[in-house]
């Protein structure tokens, strides 16, 4: 059928479902019948319909913008309590009942902000504006949600945990869309570049395709990656903490999980931090050389992450991570931590202290510093003088460890076995780590009175004498099942003894020591960050008790002491935070992460199995069961796409292949190139189409529809918005041989549209491009489909709610606008 017979056909059931809903849909028959005589005899293309969604349409659903801040933007209050903004028309298509169905954009404009924003494809119905009258409407009639019930992406998503998994604009950047024989839909993205096919209900049929083009003579495919891509390590940790966080809110959580990477893997841009395991791993090893700059701390914080390091003992390393904007320190030394801390210059004044409250007190508010294990270079680990020793250096927060004994008591250690090189036993008996010293089938008794964890192993500022802990030993001498100020405490011994500590120096002994009034203020306040010691490797499971047990018995512990807020609980083993979201969500959670992988043969130097990233395959037990792509990095991998620069357009052509089409240049393209792919359906393979070059001063394409096999239309833009001078343009291209250079011609300028009969008047104060001259004047517009052979609909994204558009006088938020151009002659001409 030739497209002038598949317009005529198109036209010819148009009029029939006009004719059959007359008097109802007025507006719809009226477009249909609507005649563009003046763009007929001048040529010149004519606005001949128009209709406005406005900027604040909502539709129901979760809060959404919670990552805009809370200042309104544009006059719009954020974020949008329960309920999606109706916003960011990025795709458009005819739904053949006088309904369009319109892709709304993915969300906020970054991944890291629109984890609450759902993809959806809401269908409109327009009451056109045109010569003949008309409101110049558009109202929402119904949407379909994405969704990946089926499991079907490979990847971590933020509604991992929620039923039906709806999918959100941190999982994927759709732009794109066209619609299959089938009724299934294709979506083009930018994050991966993916392709993602759905079955009419917006759920994922398959995993999404990733985009591998054949190599030259006899070399292997090229994977094109974006730096967002979900297989890169560097782009993953956001998409895990989505996860752990949506999983909270589920639960009734509200405070955002914290993250807590091992300090190396920050991507702090500096080639003397690197993990020699990650660089260079150990022969016999099986690991991959890859980068140890995974971790971007700006990232994280746009997506409202809280990025707290360990294990850091350098004093100008703690600077150094506190001016790339690290919200906390976990060290071994309180003593140089503080110091750190107070003599950091954070507003570049030149005076030191700007973390320090008035009292010379960190701010928790602006600095979180952990003493690692209490403070284990200064003291014992895990013991109460070293969280004496934390305490008498004013950190904000204990860090500790915790494992559970037969009795189910919560005691303070790091290790499943209790350990020679860390205890003695209170006989003076020698013992090696056995099944006997098992922390999890010895009672708590036994341990109390069983051994004294004294021994100092690390180093000349590690002491033990007793005299340095007056605290510790005041405390002992109190109670009775404490036999001696290094006996191993539990979880309970250790909140009260934070107690004792403050009256120790408010009211006891110790108020006459010059420091007493802050080490109390200081102590009153300080708060927990409690580690459960998991390890789900099958071979050591046995070592502890599983998750579920390990959640609920450390939150019970915390809501016995009422210290809910004051208490976090940590893990490498991310299944003990999703159960304690279900036991106790008020207790926010933090995600631990590292690389200390056990290798093959454990007899290798450096191999450890304590930390969550594992030569494992994709999918670990560590991470709740959420896939990591262990060692896939920029470095092995490397980036050729740019970000947000994937499949903006996508057309289909009349035998069903689709072409999407880059948005951005990737890595060999010339600037001004873009690259046209085709996708068959039926083999699910990519290939190069044809090289697009846009105009001088484009910086994008927007959108991009089929005419036939050979020729489409395209949408180029610049970046400006509200001006007539800018570049926004609808170019009719003809591919021609495969692989070949693109031709084209322009088809309407957008910005030089006629409107002889007025009907984009009036509008606001201050609006730009109404009136004789109409002009779409939109920073991105991303919407177009063939009405028939020479009428188009055009649509904008209006990147609400911070695009103005044509508002520039209100300075109000762009609505979503359609429009229907008469170009002024016939796209059927050397058509099939």
């Amino acid at each position: 059928m030739s497209f002038t017979e598949r317009c005529s056909a198109r036209a010819a059931a148009a009029l029939a479902l006009a004719a059959a809903l007359a008097g109802c849909y007025a507006d719809e028959s009226d477009l249909t019948l609507a005649s563009s005589a003046a763009a007929v005899e001048s040529g010149r293309p004519t606005l001949v319909a128009r209709a406005i969604l406005p900027a604040e349409t909502y539709a129901p659903g979760p809060t959404s913008g919670a990552r805009l801040g809370a200042a309104p933007i544009n006059g719009v209050a954020v974020p949008f309590v329960d309920k999606q903004p109706v916003q960011g028309v990025s795709a458009l298509h005819d739904a053949g009942d006088g309904t369009y169905w319109a892709m709304a954009d993915n969300g906020f404009g970054r991944m890291e902000n629109s984890a609450d924003f759902r993809l959806r494809v809401y269908r409109l119905r327009a009451d056109w504006k045109t010569a003949a009258g008309g409101r110049g409407e558009v109202r929402v009639v119904d949407w379909i949600e994405l969704s990946d019930p089926w499991r079907r992406v490979p990847f971590a998503i933020a509604n991992q945990f929620l039923p039906g998994r709806p999918l959100t604009g941190a999982d994927f950047d759709i732009e794109s869309l066209q619609i299959g024989d089938d009724g299934s839909l294709w979506f083009g993205d930018e994050l991966g570049p993916f392709l993602i096919h759905t079955d009419g209900r917006g759920r994922v049929l398959e995993a999404p395709y990733r985009v591998r083009l054949p190599g030259a003579a006899g070399a292997p495919e090229i994977e094109v990656r974006s730096p967002q891509n979900p297989f890169y390590e560097e782009a993953s940790a956001v998409r895990i903490m989505n996860a752990i966080a949506a999983d909270a809110r589920q639960h009734g959580g509200t405070r955002a999980p914290v993250f807590s990477p091992w300090e190396v893997l920050l991507d702090d841009h500096d080639p003397a931090t690197f993990v020699d395991h990650r660089a260079a791993p150990p022969a016999g090893s099986g690991l991959t050389a890859a980068s140890s700059e995974l971790f971007d701390v700006a990232s994280l914080h746009a997506a409202g992450y809280p990025v707290v390091v360990w294990t850091v003992n350098d004093a100008a390393r703690m600077q150094a991570l506190l001016r790339l904007g690290v919200d906390g320190v976990i060290s071994d030394r309180p003593d140089l931590l503080y110091q750190a801390v107070a003599s950091y210059d954070a507003n570049g004044d030149g005076a030191a202290g700007d973390l320090l409250d008035a009292d010379g007190l960190i701010d928790a508010a602006k600095v979180d510093a952990q003493g690692h294990r209490g403070g284990r270079n200064l003291r014992p680990e895990n013991t109460l003088p070293a969280f004496e020793v934390a305490l008498d250096h004013l950190m904000t927060t204990l860090e500790l460890d915790v494992g559970l004994t037969r009795d189910l008591v919560p005691v303070i250690d790091h290790d499943p076995h209790v350990q020679a090189q860390k205890c003695r036993r209170a006989d003076g008996a020698p013992y090696e780590p056995t099944a006997e010293t098992l922390v999890k089938d010895l009672t708590w008794r036994q341990l109390r009175a069983g051994f004294v964890c004294d021994r100092t192993f690390r180093g000349p500022d590690q002491r033990n004498e007793l005299a340095l802990s007056p605290v510790a030993v005041a405390f002992a001498a109190s109670r009775r099942d404490l036999p001696h100020p290094y006996a191993m405490p539990s979880l309970d011994q250790l909140f009260d003894f934070v107690d004792f500590y403050v009256a120790y120096y408010r009211t006891g002994p110790g108020k006459a020591q010059p420091d007493a009034a802050r080490r109390a203020r200081n102590a009153a306040r300080v708060r927990f960050n409690i580690e459960t010691k998991i390890n789900p490797r099958s071979d050591r499971a046995a070592f502890t008790y599983g998750p579920a047990v390990f959640a609920l018995t450390v939150a019970l512990h915390i809501a016995g002491h009422d210290l809910v807020d004051r208490a976090d609980v940590q893990s490498f083993d991310l299944r003990s935070l999703v159960w304690l979201h279900r036991w106790a969500p008020q207790i926010r959670t933090v995600c631990l992460f590292g690389d200390f992988p056990a290798f093959a043969d454990p007899a290798i130097e450096g191999s450890d199995d304590g930390t969550n990233l594992q030569p494992e395959g994709t999918n670990t037990p560590w991470l709740a069961g959420m896939p990591w792509p262990y060692r896939d990095t920029h470095l092995t991998t490397p980036v050729r796409a740019q970000r947000s620069g994937g499949f903006e357009g996508m057309a289909r052509t009349p035998s069903g292949v689709l072409l999407p089409l880059f948005e951005l240049p990737i890595t060999g393209d010339a600037p001004n190139d873009r690259e046209l792919l085709a996708f068959d359906p039926r083999t699910g393979r990519f290939s190069l189409r044809a090289i697009y070059t846009l105009d001088p001063g484009a910086v994008s394409i927007g959108d991009f529809v089929a005419i036939d096999e050979q020729r489409g239309l395209i949408i180029e833009r610049d970046g400006s918005q509200g001006t007539l001078d800018g570049i926004k343009r609808i170019y009719e291209v003809a591919f021609g041989a495969r692989g070949a250079r693109a031709t084209k011609q322009l088809a309407v300028d957008l910005l030089d549209i006629a409107d002889p009969a007025g009907i984009s008047l009036p509008g606001q104060p201050g609006d730009v491009g109404l009136g004789e001259r109409f002009a779409f004047p939109f920073q991105t517009i991303e919407g177009v489909f063939l009405l028939d052979d020479r009428r188009v609909v055009v649509s904008n994204d209006n990147n609400f709610p911070f695009d103005v558009g044509r508002h520039q006088g209100t300075g109000r938020p762009a609505d979503d606008e359609l429009i229907v151009v008469d170009l002024g002659r016939s796209l059927a001409a050397g058509a099939e």
